[in-house]
């Protein structure tokens, strides 16, 4: 009788680890974007008025996912 109970035990004990050890509990992230800028802000020197004036800002996607920038025009 106690071989069998060990044996049970054994066996449950066993099926216990394997089952823990294939459930990580993590779970992929959803896809995002992440906007890295190279510089956030830039000060124009005096211009005289009416002049077109440019800045060139360049941003990297360091995310997983296609970054929208609504509201930015480029001529």
């Amino acid at each position: 009788m106690k071989l069998k109970t060990t044996s049970f035990i054994t066996a449950f004990v066993c099926f216990l680890i394997i089952t823990i050890a294939g459930y990580t509990g993590a779970k992929e992230p959803d896809p995002s974007s992440q906007a890295i800028f190279e510089q956030t802000t830039f000060e124009f020197s005096p211009v005289i008025s009416g002049t077109d004036v440019t800045h060139r800002f360049n941003i990297i996607n360091k995310g997983n996912a296609p970054l929208h920038i609504p509201g930015v025009y480029v001529k």
